[in-house]
């Protein structure tokens, strides 16, 4: 029987503590019962196939974008409290339920019952809070999401404490951060290497699965037999970053900021682009942990840019010709000394990418210069060749491509 609804009488002690293993004898009660634990089927947009849809089995696979390589790999072996689909519908995964108190501040992760079988057979509230103490990349997640305690209440029952009300369900229980393992992990993708960086390689040796941005690959594949082509949901914005104390490059920026990215998506990108549409995550990131980085003495006169990303070698290039201002060039940097150069602002400008949808947002805007100026430009995404009579596809909300439950 479900608690009756009333405010949480938990301690607010810090998450540091908790995550180190204190305990807390208050309780909490949730205001209202558990979510219903039906799960979403994939549709519509998160949904891939071809015209011929295969028995489910494991699905070999190449990614010319090591970070989508990743995603997939997580959202085939681990299971975060909740699965959010690309359009943003939760599910259960170790989580059977959840539920939250009047306060808005206090959720309750209900996990399956022993024996239950699934995933979340033989995970107990306190094992999976134990996990999360012991994982550095899953204590940082929450505490960027705003969690100050963890609380299990019994076996199946663990309170999560934010500081402030979340009347929605947190994105951050999808987080792959706080998954583990699965036990069974069934269907999935086997991803493969590709020497050098021609797909058309993996293809032809048999690849059930490529997914890509290359729109000459994807011409390739529309001209094979065997082969279809099917966009992914628009997952990747492009972000013009200036440094507060250095907005010049802004002004290549037109007031008819709607004609000016529809050229950008159309003129300077190969890949499959459109100009962004808000709301946008980062306009609700003034709450984060202000940045202790000291900036450089002098700034260089550079738009820099990953140098592994054509798209943003596209845009930095673009912005630079359109700026008009003497001496600004545009320069490609490795990916650590990108990162380096951005949180300390040493440039004009910064071109980067991130996640259309951000599952904790402190978290991806952390590596941002202090009181930076953030104007987006595109959204792209890539698409998968699928080879016909392959199983269906489904997407997740950060854009990851696993085999449809």
């Amino acid at each position: 029987m479900s608690p009756r609804a009333r405010r949480p009488t938990c301690s607010r002690a810090p998450l540091a503590w908790l995550l180190a293993g204190g305990a807390l004898t208050a309780g909490c009660a949730s205001a209202h019962g558990p979510s219903p634990a039906t799960p979403v089927a994939p549709s519509g947009a998160c949904l891939l196939t071809t015209d011929s849809v295969g028995a489910p089995r494991t699905l070999t696979a190449a990614f010319d974008d090591s970070a989508d390589a990743r995603r997939a790999r997580l959202a085939a072996a681990l299971d975060a409290p909740i699965r959010l689909d690309c359009e943003g519908r939760p599910s259960p995964a170790l989580a059977a339920a959840w539920s939250r108190d009047t306060s808005g501040r206090f959720w309750t992760l209900e996990l399956g019952p022993p024996g239950s079988g699934g995933q979340a057979a033989g995970w107990s509230a306190s094992a999976l809070a134990g996990t999360w103490r012991a994982d550095p990349e899953a204590g940082a997640a929450l505490r960027w999401a705003g969690v100050e305690s963890l609380l299990p209440l019994d076996e199946r029952r663990l309170v999560v404490g934010f500081a402030t009300p979340r009347p929605d369900l947190p994105a951050v229980f999808a987080d792959r951060s706080l998954g583990v393992a699965r036990r069974e992990p069934g269907d999935g993708l086997e991803i493969v290497s590709v020497p050098g960086t021609d797909f058309r390689d993996a293809l032809d040796r048999g690849a059930d699965l490529v997914q890509t941005s290359d729109p000459d690959l994807l011409d390739y594949a529309r001209r094979s037999p065997g082969l279809a082509t099917v966009p992914l949901p628009w997952s990747r914005i492009y972000l013009l970053i200036l440094p507060s104390r250095d907005r010049g490059v802004g002004a290549a920026i037109p007031a008819d900021t709607a004609a000016f990215r529809a050229s950008l998506a159309r003129d300077a990108v190969r890949a499959d682009a459109r100009p962004p549409a808000a709301p946008f995550w980062w306009d609700s990131v003034d709450g984060c942990r202000p940045k202790s980085v000291a900036p450089p003495e002098s700034t260089p006169d550079m738009v820099v840019y990953p140098a592994a990303d054509p798209t943003a070698r596209g845009l930095a290039e673009r912005l630079v010709a359109l700026a008009g201002l003497p001496h600004l060039t545009a320069r490609g940097l490795a990916a650590d000394s990108f990162a380096l150069a951005l949180r300390q602002g040493a440039g004009r400008a910064f071109v980067a990418s991130a996640p259309r949808h951000a599952l904790v947002p402190c978290r991806e805007s952390d590596g941002w210069p202090a009181a930076a100026t953030v104007l987006p430009l595109i959204e792209t995404r890539a698409h998968v060749v699928l080879r016909r009579g392959a199983p269906a596809l489904a997407v997740d909300w950060d854009g990851a491509v696993r085999t449809a439950p």
